[in-house]
Protein backbone atom coordinates (compact mmCIF):
# COMPACT_ATOMS: atom_id res chain seq x y z
CA UNK A 1 0.00 0.00 0.00
CA UNK A 2 1.41 3.68 -0.59
CA UNK A 3 0.21 5.31 2.60
CA UNK A 4 3.20 6.39 4.94
CA UNK A 5 3.38 7.81 8.23
CA UNK A 6 6.06 9.03 9.87
CA UNK A 7 7.84 9.70 13.41
CA UNK A 8 5.42 11.04 16.57
CA UNK A 9 5.82 14.75 17.44
CA UNK A 10 5.19 15.66 21.05
CA UNK A 11 3.14 19.35 20.73
CA UNK A 12 2.52 19.76 24.47
CA UNK A 13 2.41 23.27 24.71
CA UNK A 14 1.98 24.33 21.63
CA UNK A 15 -1.32 23.02 20.69
CA UNK A 16 -4.67 23.10 22.29
CA UNK A 17 -6.13 19.81 21.02
CA UNK A 18 -6.80 17.18 23.02
CA UNK A 19 -4.31 14.77 21.56
CA UNK A 20 -0.59 16.69 21.76
CA UNK A 21 1.41 13.69 20.15
CA UNK A 22 0.84 13.55 16.33
CA UNK A 23 2.52 11.95 12.89
CA UNK A 24 1.64 12.87 8.98
CA UNK A 25 -0.25 10.62 7.12
CA UNK A 26 1.01 10.69 3.63
CA UNK A 27 0.04 8.70 0.19
CA UNK A 28 0.47 8.39 -3.37
CA UNK A 29 -2.64 10.44 -4.53
CA UNK A 30 -5.12 12.27 -2.68
CA UNK A 31 -7.71 9.21 -3.24
CA UNK A 32 -5.58 7.04 -1.38
CA UNK A 33 -5.20 9.46 1.29
CA UNK A 34 -9.10 10.31 1.38
CA UNK A 35 -9.71 6.54 1.18
CA UNK A 36 -7.46 5.66 4.56
CA UNK A 37 -8.34 8.62 6.69
CA UNK A 38 -12.57 7.78 6.22
CA UNK A 39 -11.36 4.06 7.19
CA UNK A 40 -9.53 5.81 10.42
CA UNK A 41 -12.49 8.17 11.36
CA UNK A 42 -10.88 11.01 10.00
CA UNK A 43 -13.01 13.93 8.51
CA UNK A 44 -12.25 15.01 5.02
CA UNK A 45 -12.21 18.75 5.97
CA UNK A 46 -9.00 17.86 7.75
CA UNK A 47 -6.88 17.31 4.91
CA UNK A 48 -4.23 19.67 4.99
CA UNK A 49 -2.04 21.42 2.21
CA UNK A 50 -4.49 22.03 -0.61
CA UNK A 51 -1.41 22.97 -3.33
CA UNK A 52 -1.39 19.34 -5.00
CA UNK A 53 1.69 18.42 -3.67
CA UNK A 54 1.65 18.42 0.45
CA UNK A 55 -2.05 16.94 0.83
CA UNK A 56 -1.79 15.29 4.38
CA UNK A 57 -3.49 14.63 7.62
CA UNK A 58 -2.01 15.14 10.98
CA UNK A 59 -2.96 11.94 12.60
CA UNK A 60 -3.17 11.84 16.63
CA UNK A 61 -0.86 8.76 18.24
CA UNK A 62 -3.77 6.62 18.87
CA UNK A 63 -4.78 6.47 15.52
CA UNK A 64 -0.99 5.85 14.49
CA UNK A 65 -1.16 2.32 14.56
CA UNK A 66 -4.80 2.32 13.24
CA UNK A 67 -2.65 3.77 10.21
CA UNK A 68 -0.32 0.96 10.20
CA UNK A 69 -2.75 -1.99 10.56
CA UNK A 70 -4.14 -0.49 7.16
CA UNK A 71 -1.10 -0.60 5.43
CA UNK A 72 0.93 2.29 6.43
CA UNK A 73 4.74 2.14 6.11
CA UNK A 74 6.81 3.65 8.51
CA UNK A 75 8.77 6.34 7.04
CA UNK A 76 11.36 9.19 8.16
CA UNK A 77 11.29 12.92 7.46
CA UNK A 78 14.03 12.64 4.90
CA UNK A 79 11.68 10.14 2.65
CA UNK A 80 8.51 12.65 3.67
CA UNK A 81 10.82 15.54 2.18
CA UNK A 82 11.84 13.26 -1.04
CA UNK A 83 8.24 12.77 -1.54
CA UNK A 84 6.57 15.88 -1.16
CA UNK A 85 9.31 18.02 -3.32
CA UNK A 86 9.65 15.42 -5.43
CA UNK A 87 5.52 15.50 -6.18
CA UNK A 88 5.94 19.24 -5.89
CA UNK A 89 8.37 19.06 -9.51
CA UNK A 90 5.98 16.59 -11.08
CA UNK A 91 3.01 18.94 -10.62
CA UNK A 92 5.50 21.69 -12.74
CA UNK A 93 5.30 19.31 -15.77
CA UNK A 94 1.72 19.83 -16.25
CA UNK A 95 -0.36 16.72 -16.40
CA UNK A 96 -3.22 16.80 -13.78
CA UNK A 97 -1.66 13.71 -12.50
CA UNK A 98 1.36 13.82 -10.55
CA UNK A 99 3.17 11.81 -8.32
CA UNK A 100 6.69 12.13 -6.69
CA UNK A 101 8.45 9.88 -4.21
CA UNK A 102 12.43 9.09 -3.56
CA UNK A 103 14.71 7.24 -6.02
CA UNK A 104 13.75 3.60 -5.49
CA UNK A 105 10.50 3.95 -4.35
CA UNK A 106 7.37 2.50 -5.76
CA UNK A 107 4.90 4.59 -6.62
CA UNK A 108 0.67 3.77 -6.83
CA UNK A 109 -1.36 5.70 -9.05
CA UNK A 110 -5.15 5.05 -9.25
CA UNK A 111 -6.77 5.55 -12.86
CA UNK A 112 -10.34 7.15 -13.59
CA UNK A 113 -12.95 4.75 -13.08
CA UNK A 114 -15.11 4.12 -16.62
CA UNK A 115 -15.34 1.68 -18.93
CA UNK A 116 -12.49 -0.31 -20.96
CA UNK A 117 -8.86 -1.36 -19.67
CA UNK A 118 -6.22 0.60 -18.84
CA UNK A 119 -2.75 0.18 -21.15
CA UNK A 120 0.78 1.95 -21.23
CA UNK A 121 0.72 4.10 -24.37
CA UNK A 122 3.80 5.29 -22.89
CA UNK A 123 6.52 5.05 -20.66
CA UNK A 124 9.99 6.39 -20.92
CA UNK A 125 13.38 4.39 -20.74
CA UNK A 126 14.49 4.21 -17.10
CA UNK A 127 10.44 3.87 -15.63
CA UNK A 128 8.66 0.48 -15.32
CA UNK A 129 4.50 0.17 -14.78
CA UNK A 130 2.75 -2.73 -13.21
CA UNK A 131 -0.83 -3.20 -12.20
CA UNK A 132 -1.98 -3.79 -8.79
CA UNK A 133 -5.18 -5.53 -9.08
CA UNK A 134 -6.17 -6.01 -5.27
CA UNK A 135 -5.98 -2.25 -4.12
CA UNK A 136 -7.34 -2.42 -0.17
CA UNK A 137 -8.83 1.09 -0.08
CA UNK A 138 -9.72 1.09 -3.92
CA UNK A 139 -10.94 -2.05 -4.97
CA UNK A 140 -13.16 -0.89 -7.72
CA UNK A 141 -10.30 1.01 -9.46
CA UNK A 142 -7.28 0.31 -11.85
CA UNK A 143 -4.32 1.13 -10.06
CA UNK A 144 -0.89 1.45 -12.14
CA UNK A 145 2.58 0.62 -10.14
CA UNK A 146 5.30 3.22 -11.46
CA UNK A 147 9.40 2.53 -10.16
CA UNK A 148 12.35 4.45 -11.29
CA UNK A 149 15.98 2.95 -9.81
CA UNK A 150 17.71 6.24 -10.62
CA UNK A 151 16.77 10.00 -10.45
CA UNK A 152 13.86 10.45 -12.94
CA UNK A 153 11.62 12.90 -14.26
CA UNK A 154 8.72 11.58 -16.72
CA UNK A 155 5.17 11.51 -18.08
CA UNK A 156 3.78 8.23 -18.38
CA UNK A 157 0.83 7.98 -20.66
CA UNK A 158 -2.57 5.57 -20.12
CA UNK A 159 -4.82 4.81 -22.60
CA UNK A 160 -8.17 3.23 -22.91
CA UNK A 161 -10.38 2.44 -25.35
CA UNK A 162 -14.08 1.86 -24.62
CA UNK A 163 -16.60 0.85 -27.36
CA UNK A 164 -14.88 3.48 -29.53
CA UNK A 165 -14.77 6.36 -27.40
CA UNK A 166 -11.00 6.52 -26.24
CA UNK A 167 -9.70 8.27 -23.17
CA UNK A 168 -6.25 9.09 -22.41
CA UNK A 169 -4.49 9.89 -19.29
CA UNK A 170 -0.83 11.77 -18.44
CA UNK A 171 1.16 11.63 -15.22
CA UNK A 172 3.55 12.97 -14.18
CA UNK A 173 6.22 11.34 -12.11
CA UNK A 174 9.57 12.40 -10.05
CA UNK A 175 12.13 10.30 -8.73
CA UNK A 176 14.94 11.91 -6.45
CA UNK A 177 17.69 10.87 -4.46
CA UNK A 178 18.68 14.47 -3.37
CA UNK A 179 16.78 16.56 -0.56
CA UNK A 180 17.36 19.82 -1.57
CA UNK A 181 15.41 22.14 -3.28
CA UNK A 182 16.42 21.88 -7.40
CA UNK A 183 18.12 25.47 -8.46
CA UNK A 184 15.55 27.92 -9.53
Amino acid sequence: MALYVDRLIDYTGRVPYRHKVWCHLVADSDEELRAAAAELGAAEEWMQGRRGWDTHFDVPAPWRDAALALGAHEVDFRFMALRTRSRRAALALGPVLAVGAPVGTSIEVPLPVGVGAWTVEHAPTGMEVAWRPDHPLLPDRTVAVLAADADCTAVVTFARDASGATGRVEVAAVWSSRAHRPNR
